[in-house]
């Protein structure tokens, strides 16, 4: 049976291993944590006033790429909402500005319609007006999913890893070449050769390369190390949780279509 267990548990970063887990399994988990769990980012931008040197386009592009905090199940998707995605409360937040040069504009100036609602970092520079210059604008923000854009990822570093089994034989004869060898410092020579760091194996095999006595061997298990880092939007295991919710979803519906087809 599949098992978890959470080694880091932070806001931004879990670092867990799964045991017993299938690689379809374990790289659904990943594409979903990437593209499936819908987070916030601004969609469009409606523009006022625009007197600095950048195009609308570019400062645009700049607020979405910033995260928004997100809670789950806040605001419905445009497409499952009743406006019918045209725009309401139920599906979208506005942020205002209009500022005046000469000053840094930041992230943390701009307005949410709701103050629960607003951009993760305060101190992101979107751009620098000058003497007379002025930004008058209104950043509409909604719900979307990694698959539409990237910048509706609610991670930023999403990987995992098989986790090996070394296996150290009588053989050895101490050398310590494998110790010495090793890029990621996962044995250590204290009387005897010892696996200290196996979660750290990269599965390079340079140790088995360089064993003249052919005294290791590296295993691939059913274990595999899983590192996450949210972008803030909502906290990093609020992000497996919902991935896993999704993922749940799926299945439930392929088995009802099969219970429907008889097979």
């Amino acid at each position: 049976m599949v098992s978890i267990e959470f080694l880091v548990e932070r806001e931004d970063k879990i670092v867990f291993i799964l045991k017993d887990a299938s690689p379809a399994l374990v790289n659904s988990i990943r594409r979903a944590m990437k593209s499936l769990v819908p987070v916030l980012a601004i969609d469009y931008v409606d523009f006022y006033v625009n007197s600095s040197f950048f195009y609308d386009e570019m400062i645009a592009h700049r607020l979405a790429m910033i995260p928004i905090k997100t809670e789950p199940g806040r605001f419905k998707m445009p497409k499952e909402c009743s406006c019918g995605g045209v725009g309401c409360p139920n599906c979208q937040i506005s942020f205002r500005l209009n500022v005046e040069g000469p000053r840094i504009v930041y992230s943390g100036d701009f307005v949410s319609d709701d103050p629960d609602v607003h951009f993760v970092y305060k101190d992101i520079p979107v751009l620098e007006l000058f003497s007379g210059q002025q930004l008058m604008i209104e950043a509409v923000a909604r719900l979307g999913t990694g698959k539409e854009h990237s910048k509706f990822q609610p991670v930023s570093v999403c990987y995992y890893k098989i986790i090996p089994r070394i296996e150290i034989g009588e053989k050895c004869d101490l050398c310590g070449e494998c110790v010495s060898i090793c890029p990621r410092k996962v044995f250590s020579l204290d009387g005897k050769i010892k696996v200290s760091n196996p979660l750290d194996c990269s599965l390079c095999m340079e140790c088995v390369k360089i064993c003249e006595a052919k005294a290791i061997k590296i295993v691939e298990t059913d274990d595999y190390l899983f590192v996450a880092e949210s972008t803030g939007a909502m906290p990093a295991k609020e992000v497996l949780r919902q991935a896993l919710l999704i993922l749940k979803g799926k299945a439930e519906n392929f088995r009802k279509m099969l219970e429907e087809l008889n097979v």
